[in-house]
């Protein structure tokens, strides 16, 4: 219950449209049974075969109250009820009085009024009840599915912004395909769950009340009778309810796992189709299916009994009262008359349609409290990168980045940084170069506080960069990595990315800078075109050459190359290096490179393996130590001559 409530918390925002709807609905009940009590003076009162003695004497009756207007006759009826109602109801035995004063004044009506001229007001009075209940019933539907709208759509919005506040190791821990279908499929699920089955609830609750009510008010007997059989449907009922819970929280994660398994292949589309591999991931999502399916059948199975089982039950309880009761009418001893009882079937026949439906709301409201429990296990897991409370502004490098005695290591695995130490002052250029796996990349990722050291601490400018706000340190830095990112967008959106505000004049420049604008000239729409999904209709030169110019744009104060030329032929290289060397001017910068052409210029050069700094120094001093450098350099010499 205490997930449902933080469901409906969010209700909080709109409160003063809760409180309307949520009046609306009682007025829905309470003309519901109203309009229910019509049939108490109808059978009982009206519905009585006349001599031909009383049928004359009517037929006087109706000429007198022509002379009278019939709407008059009801206003007075009305009027006398309500201050009746007012006039006892601060007494001890309101109900009693209540009830007594009424029918006086009903018997009174039908003393002075034909029966067919009665049944014709009732008929009005009835339809009166019923428009209002139709009218009220409306506007409730009405109101709580524009707040239930409402409603998931914040519930949806936290989930994204949870999702962004996440730090990198977050997602290694979680598949993109069960996210996404946290967002999607079990968000749809907390949608039918919250106000739909709430409204439902809540009126369905009301409705029982106001028959409830009704059946007391006309038999306390026949009222315990039927509560003994219901309280044995209510245990059977919750128990099925417990069930479907646990089969739903099982089928959502199913959908999550096929979500996955769709997203994989679909991205790495290239991949599958090279390899021959469409069987093999043919194969894997059918297992997939088929246990969705498994875990499906068994949950429906058990939602499809609620409502048979329920409806069976209260045709049974309506026979043996029906049984129960007409006995009663028989017997002359007994005050319950034919007009009475047919009023408490009636209400019980109206009870059952609510009860049905709470069956199924119940199955709802647990298939969606199981899928609420997955999208808020997101939304409040720990953020473990976050801001200090006191964090300070940082809007200029001015100096130097100390990183001192910094180790690290990934949860549940072995240290990937060992104990590294050094210095870079501002507008040098370092670069990085190692064995894969080395720890390269993932220095550079602490150096923008993808993640946080094990040991030791980086410091720009004297100050942890822990005490930093995150965003301010971010946008010190500009980043081109080996994988390119880029969004299904236009060419222009894609570089401005990070800078959304800049003038047009501001991205044809840091397009030119990137050796990208003649490329992008020659495209059909220019800097309009849509480049696709991750950029699929560019070549990788010209994702490169984009990704530099979304850096330079950005005109960050540290760059940071994270093998940015790696995958690229000699032509796209030269221009690419080119476009990196206009970069790099005047600005502090970290270079990660497997190509010793891309680093060789740089005036100090740092061999990482294994966690550790194992060689630095410039190009010529690396090679006259004959250490991992020189021999990383002879097999790419090698390999190069291979290739001429």
């Amino acid at each position: 219950m205490k997930l449902f409530f933080r469901i409906l918390g969010y209700l909080r925002k709109v409160l003063f449209n809760v409180i309307v709807g949520i009046i609306i609905m009682i007025i829905y009940a309470i003309f519901s049974g109203a309009s229910l009590g019509i049939v108490y003076p109808i059978v009982d009162k009206i519905f009585v075969k006349q001599s031909i003695e009383e049928w004359e004497k009517s037929k006087q009756r109706i000429s007198e109250i022509e002379k009278r207007n019939m709407f008059v006759e009801t206003k007075d009826l009305f009027t006398n009820c309500t201050k009746s109602i007012k006039d006892n109801w601060h007494k001890e035995d309101r109900l009693k009085l209540i009830k007594t004063n009424i029918g006086l004044l009903f018997q009174h009506f039908l003393d002075r009024n034909s029966q067919k001229v009665v049944l014709k007001i009732l008929i009005i009075i009835g339809l009166i009840l019923f428009f209002i209940k139709v009218l009220s019933g409306y506007l409730q539907k009405i109101i709580f599915q524009q707040l239930e709208e409402k409603m998931i759509m914040w519930i949806r919005n936290d989930y994204y912004n949870a999702v962004l506040q996440k730090p990198l190791e977050f997602f290694h821990n979680h598949k993109v395909g069960e996210l996404i279908s946290r967002a999607i499929n079990d968000v749809k699920l907390v949608k039918v769950m919250t106000l739909t089955s709430s409204t439902i609830l809540l009126r369905n609750f009301l409705l029982i009340a106001a028959y409830l009510t009704i059946m007391i008010s006309v038999s306390l007997r026949l009222s315990l009778i039927t509560l003994i059989v219901v309280i044995p449907i209510s245990i059977v009922v919750s128990i099925i309810a417990r069930k479907l819970r646990k089969y739903s929280h099982r089928v959502q994660q199913r959908f999550a796992n096929i979500t996955s398994i769709l997203q994989e292949a679909i991205v790495n589309i290239r991949i599958v189709l090279a390899f021959v591999m469409r069987d093999y991931e043919k194969v894997r999502f059918y297992k997939e299916s088929k246990k969705l399916y498994r875990r499906s059948l068994k949950m429906v199975r058990t939602q499809a009994i609620a409502a048979p089982f329920t409806e069976f039950m209260g045709v049974l309880i309506t026979f043996v009262l029906i049984g129960y009761g007409g006995s009663l009418v028989l017997n002359p001893h007994s005050p319950i008359t034919a007009g009475i009882f047919f009023l408490f079937l009636a209400a019980l026949l109206s009870i059952l349609h609510p009860l049905k439906e709470l069956s199924g709301v119940y199955s709802q409201i647990n298939k969606g409290l199981a899928a609420a429990e997955r999208v808020f296990d997101v939304i409040d897991e720990p953020i473990s990168i976050k801001d200090k409370e006191n964090a300070i502004k940082i809007d200029k490098f001015k100096d130097t980045i100390n990183f001192n005695h910094i180790s690290f290591k990934y949860t549940g695995s072995n240290e990937v940084i060992n104990n590294i130490n050094f210095r870079v002052n501002k507008g040098e250029a370092i670069a990085f170069m190692g064995p894969s796996g080395g720890g390269k990349s993932t220095l550079m990722d602490l150096l923008i506080r993808f993640y946080d050291p094990t040991e030791g601490d980086i410091r720009i400018d004297e100050n942890d960069i822990r005490d930093y706000k995150i965003d301010d340190l971010r946008n010190l830095m500009g980043i081109v990595t080996q994988e390119v990112v880029l969004f299904d967008d236009t060419i222009a959106n894609n570089i401005s990315y990070g800078r959304i505000d800049a003038p047009m004049e501001d991205v044809i420049k840091a397009a030119k800078t990137a050796n990208a604008h003649d490329f992008i000239m020659k495209m059909e729409n220019g800097y309009n075109t849509i480049i696709g999904e991750r950029g699929v209709k560019l070549s990788g030169g010209q994702r490169q050459r984009l990704a530099i110019a979304r850096a330079i744009l950005k005109n960050p104060q540290i760059l940071i190359f994270d093998e940015a030329t790696s995958s690229l032929d000699s032509e796209s290289e030269l221009l690419v290096q080119e476009a990196i060397n206009r970069l790099m001017k005047d600005r502090t910068t970290f270079i990660i490179a497997h190509r010793l052409s891309t680093i060789r210029n740089c005036k100090r050069i740092m061999v990482i393996d294994k966690g550790e700094i194992i060689e630095q120094g410039t190009h010529e001093k690396l090679l006259a130590k004959d250490g991992l450098y020189k021999k990383l350099y002879n097999m790419q010499f090698r390999d190069n001559v291979e290739k001429s």
